[in-house]
C-alpha cells in the first residue's frame, strides 16, 4: 500500500502505482510504501490517523486529484457522504446519515466487532431479475445452511466462514465510486450487466454528491461482466474501481476493474478478457510523469521510456522501478499544503488577484475544461496568456463563475489569433464587459454571436471555443472573395471534431481562411441546427461525408472553391431544407492528377424542392443531365457550366419557371434547344457556348439544328450565349421581341442568312454573328441595328457589309 499525498511528486508516485497494479487482466500485484512521517499529515484526516499503510486506490481519489498546475487539491471533509439510495444493490453509509433518509433502516448484528449494515427497506428494483435483499442472520450460519443476506459492510472472521453474506457461488467485492471535485456525478450513470447467464442487470447508479461512495457486491469469479458509462456531464472527474474483498482482513486484495473519465464499455471478470484497465488514467499518467521528470537529472533515462509510446506496454514495470528509485533518492515527504502554487504565479508588480481567487479561477477553468490542463502548464499558450492577463487584470470576487470562464475562454482566443494586429480590436483585454468587446453580442450577458470577417486574424482557433457551445449560434470568421491581403484572416488549421461542439450553432461563416484536411463525419451529426455553412475557398481535401444528411436544418451549403472530390452522393437529396447548394470550381490539378466531383449527377438531387441556387460548375461531372432537374420547382440559378455532361437536354427543364439563369456551357452536350425552353419565362441569361469539343480535340454535335421560334417567348432574357456550336439553319426573327436583351452572340455556328433587324432590342450591346454561313454579297448588317443608342460592339465576317463593324 502507499500514499498518494498532494505534492508535485505525488503525480508520477500514484501513475507508477496505477501501472503496476493494472498491466493486465491476468497479471496483478500490490506495491507497498511505507509511510514513515505520520506526523506532517493531520491529526484530524480520518484516513491517515487510522493506520500507517493507506492503500493507493482509495486515496489517489478520496484524498484528492491533481488540480492544473500540478498540485493535489485537498479535500479532507469529504468522507462520509450522502448514500446512494437509487442503486438495485446495497450501498453503505455512515449510520449518522440513517436518520435522514426514511428509507433506510439500520439492523442489528449478534457478532462482535460487526458494525451494523444498513438496509433498503423500500428499493425499487429495476430489474425482474434482481434478488430481493435479506437481513443478515443473526448467528453464525452453519457449514450447510448458508446465508444468501446482505453483503457485510465490515466482513469479521465469523462472516469469512459466511463468505461475507454472499451465494455459494460468489464472492464479495467492494464497488467504490469517486468524483474529484465533490459535486457528484450528476446524469452520469454506472451500468454493471452480467454477460455470461444472461441475467441481465447487477448494478445501476451513480454517485450522488460528495468525492466517494462505496457499495459491496456479490459477484461470479468465474462470470464476464459488462460496465457502461452513460450520461452527460465533467467525466474527468468521475471514475470507479471495482476490487475483491479479504474476508479475514475487510480491506482490498487487489484490483478488478477500472474505469476513469470516458463514456465507453468495457468487461472484467474470468469469463472474458478484461478491457477496464483505466485506459484514461494511463495516459494521464504518462502526460504527467513527462512534465514531473523534465527538470530533474533522470528525465534522460525515464523520458527515454515514456517517449516510446509503442513500447508502452511492454516497459510499464521497468518505469514503476525507475520512479520508486526516483523517491527513494530525491522525494522528500512534505506536508500538504493548500496555499497557492507561488512558481505559477505572474512574478511581476501588476498582480492583483490574491491566493483564494487565483484557487477560485483556476478550478473553475479546470472544471470547466479539464482538456486544457497541459496547456496551461505551457507558458507560450493562448490559454496560459489568458490566464496571467485574467490574474493581473482586477478583483473577481464579484465576477460570476460563468462570466469568468467566458472571459477567459475569449481572451484565449484572442492570444490564439493574434489580437493585438487584429484591424479593429476595440474593447479586448479590458476591465469593459467582455460583452461591450468588438465583434461580439450577448444575450443575458451570455456570448450568442461572434463576428470578426477580414479582420486580420492570424493563428488558430482554440478548441476551448466548443465551450461556448450552448449559447454560441453565430460564428463568423471567413474573408469576402476580394479581401485584399492586408486584411485577410488567416486561420490555417485543421477543420478539427471540437467544431462538432458548437452543436447549437445556425451559421457558421469560415470561407477562404486556409482550412486544410479532411471533413469530419461527425461534424454534421452535431450541427442539426444549423442553417448557414460557409467553407469555401479553403484547401479541403476529400469527400462530402455521407452524415451531411444529419444536418437536416441546412439551407444554404457552400463548398466550392476546395479539392474535394469524390461523387455528388444521394444522400443530399435528403437535405429538403437546402436553398443554395454551391459546390463549384473543385476541378484542381497537382500531381496526383486532376479530381474534383466526378460521376453523374444523383436523381435524387429531384427532392431538393426549395433549392433556389444549385452551382456545380468547374467539376468532373459526367453522364446525361437527371430529368428530376425539372422537378426543382423553386430554382433561380443553375449552373452546371465546365463539366462533362453528355447527351440530350431534357425536356423537363421547361419545368423550371422560376429560372433566372442557366448556364450550361463548355461541356459535352449534343442536343437540340427543345421547345420546351419557350416556357422558361423568368429566364435572364442563357449559355450554352462551346458544347462540340475540349481542348482535346473530343468532338461532339453540341447544340445543334435549328434555333428554336419559342425564344420569343422569353421576355425577360437579358444575354443569350449560344455560339460555338453546330447550330444551322436562319437566324429567327422572334429574336427580335426580346426587348429588354443586351448580349446576343450566336458566332460561330452554321447559320444563313439575312440578318434580321433586331432594332427592336433597344437595349443591345453587343451583336457577334461572325463565323456563320451569311452570304455578304447578298446580305448586309440592317443600319438599324447599327444605330441602337446602347450598342458597343457589332462583329459579322468581314465580306459582309456593316457600318458598325469593328474588326473582322
Amino acid at each position: 500500500m502507499t500514499c498518494f499525498y498532494r505534492h508535485r511528486y505525488a503525480v508520477f508516485w500514484a501513475c507508477a502505482m496505477t501501472w503496476a497494479v493494472v498491466p493486465t487482466a491476468t497479471a496483478r500485484s500490490w506495491w507497498t510504501v511505507e509511510i514513515p512521517a505520520l506526523d506532517s499529515v493531520r491529526n484530524n484526516d480520518p484516513v491517515f490517523s487510522s493506520s500507517s499503510q493507506v492503500t493507493l486506490e482509495d486515496l489517489s481519489f478520496m484524498y484528492g486529484s491533481l488540480d492544473l498546475v500540478g498540485t493535489l487539491k485537498s479535500s479532507p471533509n469529504a468522507k462520509p457522504h450522502a448514500p446512494v439510495t437509487h442503486m438495485t444493490t446495497y450501498s453503505t453509509p455512515s449510520p449518522a446519515f440513517s436518520s435522514h433518509i426514511p428509507t433506510l433502516r439500520p439492523t442489528t448484528s449478534s457478532y462482535e466487532n460487526v458494525i451494523p449494515t444498513l438496509l433498503p427497506s423500500d428499493v425499487n428494483m429495476i430489474s425482474s431479475n434482481s434478488p430481493v435483499p435479506t437481513t443478515p442472520p443473526t448467528s453464525a450460519p452453519s457449514s450447510d445452511n448458508h446465508s444468501t443476506g446482505l453483503p457485510t459492510w465490515s466482513p469479521s472472521t465469523r462472516f469469512e466462514s459466511a463468505n461475507g453474506n454472499c451465494p455459494p457461488d460468489e464472492e464479495l467485492y467492494r464497488l467504490s465510486l469517486y468524483d474529484s471535485f465533490g459535486d457528484g456525478w450528476g446524469s452520469i450513470t454506472l451500468y454493471i450487466k452480467d454477460r455470461s447467464d444472461g441475467s441481465g442487470l447487477i448494478f445501476r447508479g451513480g454517485l450522488i454528491d460528495g468525492y466517494e461512495e462505496e457499495i459491496y457486491l456479490c459477484l461470479k469469479p468465474e462470470s464476464c461482466y459488462n460496465a457502461k458509462i452513460h450520461g452527460d456531464g465533467y467525466l474527468d472527474e468521475i471514475s470507479w474501481a471495482l476490487k475483491q474483498v479479504d474476508l479475514s482482513t475487510g480491506e482490498s486484495t487487489y484490483n478488478v476493474a477500472l474505469g476513469v473519465g470516458e463514456v465507453n464499455k468495457c468487461d472484467f471478470g474470468l469469463g472474458c478478457k478484461t478491457t477496464c484497465l483505466g485506459k484514461k488514467l494511463l495516459e494521464f499518467c504518462f502526460e504527467a510523469l513527462l512534465w514531473t521528470f523534465s527538470s530533474y537529472d533522470l528525465f534522460q533515462t525515464i523520458h527515454l521510456h515514456l517517449r516510446e509510446k509503442d513500447q508502452f506496454k511492454k516497459k510499464e514495470y521497468k518505469m514503476a522501478h525507475l520512479v520508486l528509485q526516483f523517491i527513494q533518492t530525491k522525494l522528500r515527504i512534505m506536508r500538504p499544503t493548500t496555499g497557492t502554487p507561488t512558481e505559477y504565479l505572474p512574478q511581476d508588480k501588476s498582480q492583483k488577484l490574491g491566493g483564494e481567487e487565483f484557487k477560485r479561477l483556476q478550478n473553475l477553468i479546470r472544471s470547466a475544461s479539464p482538456n486544457s490542463s497541459s496547456s496551461l502548464l505551457d507558458k507560450e499558450s493562448a490559454q496560459f496568456l489568458a490566464f496571467n492577463w485574467m490574474y493581473k487584470i482586477g478583483p473577481i470576487a464579484s465576477v460570476p463563475d460563468r462570466r469568468l470562464v467566458q472571459r477567459w475562454i475569449l481572451a484565449s482566443f484572442y492570444f490564439g489569433l493574434g489580437g493585438d494586429d487584429w484591424i479593429i480590436n476595440d474593447g479586448w483585454l479590458t476591465v469593459e464587459d467582455e460583452c461591450e468587446w468588438y465583434g461580439i453580442t450577448c444575450i443575458n450577458g451570455v456570448v450568442s454571436q461572434l463576428e470578426l470577417e477580414q479582420n486580420r486574424l492570424v493563428g488558430e482557433i482554440i478548441p476551448e471555443i466548443a465551450l461556448l457551445g450552448d449559447d454560441l449560434y453565430i460564428l463568423s470568421l471567413g474573408n469576402e472573395f476580394d479581401t485584399p491581403e492586408s486584411k485577410r484572416n488567416e486561420i490555417i488549421m485543421p477543420l478539427t471534431s471540437f467544431f462538432g461542439d458548437l452543436e447549437y450553432l445556425t451559421f457558421l461563416n469560415l470561407e477562404g481562411i486556409g482550412l486544410t484536411g479532411t471533413i469530419p463525419n461527425e461534424l454534421f451529426d452535431s450541427w442539426v441546427h444549423l442553417e448557414f455553412l460557409y467553407l469555401n475557398d479553403n484547401d479541403l481535401v476529400g469527400e462530402l461525408p455521407r452524415s451531411i444528411a444529419s444536418a437536416a436544418s441546412l439551407e444554404v451549403l457552400w463548398l466550392g472553391g476546395n479539392n474535394l472530390g469524390g461523387p455528388i452522393i444521394s444522400e443530399i437529396g435528403t437535405m429538403t431544407s437546402l436553398i443554395d447548394l454551391s459546390l463549384e470550381s473543385n476541378f484542381r490539378e497537382d500531381k496526383g492528377g486532376k479530381r474534383g466531383f466526378i460521376m453523374t449527377l444523383p436523381t435524387e438531387i429531384g427532392s431538393l424542392s426549395s433549392l433556389e441556387i444549385l452551382v456545380l460548375a468547374d467539376n468532373a461531372l459526367s453522364g446525361s443531365l437527371p430529368m428530376q432537374l425539372g422537378d426543382l420547382i423553386s430554382l433561380r440559378h443553375l449552373h452546371l457550366n465546365s463539366n462533362f455532361f453528355e447527351s440530350q437536354l431534357p425536356t423537363a427543364l421547361g419545368n423550371l419557371e422560376m429560372l433566372e439563369e442557366m448556364d450550361l456551357s463548355f461541356n459535352w452536350l449534343s442536343s437540340t434547344i427543345p421547345p420546351e425552353i419557350g416556357n422558361m419565362i423568368s429566364l435572364q441569361s442563357l449559355a450554352m457556348e462551346s458544347n462540340y469539343k475540349d481542348e482535346n480535340g473530343y468532338f461532339s454535335w453540341g447544340i445543334h439544328g435549328k434555333l428554336p421560334s419559342e425564344i420569343g417567348n422569353l421576355k425577360n432574357l437579358r444575354h443569350l450565349h449560344l455560339n460555338d456550336n453546330y447550330l444551322s439553319g436562319s437566324f429567327i426573327t422572334e429574336i427580335g421581341q426580346l426587348h429588354l436583351l443586351e448580349t446576343l452572340h450566336l458566332q460561330n455556328n452554321f447559320l444563313v442568312g439575312p440578318i434580321p433587324d433586331y432594332s427592336s432590342c433597344a437595349r443591345l450591346e453587343e451583336i457577334f454573328l461572325e463565323d456563320n454561313n451569311v452570304d455578304g454579297e447578298i446580305f448586309s448588317m440592317p443600319d438599324r441595328i447599327c444605330r441602337l443608342p446602347e450598342l458597343e460592339l457589332a462583329r459579322v465576317d468581314c465580306d459582309v457589309p456593316c457600318n458598325c463593324c469593328r474588326g473582322c
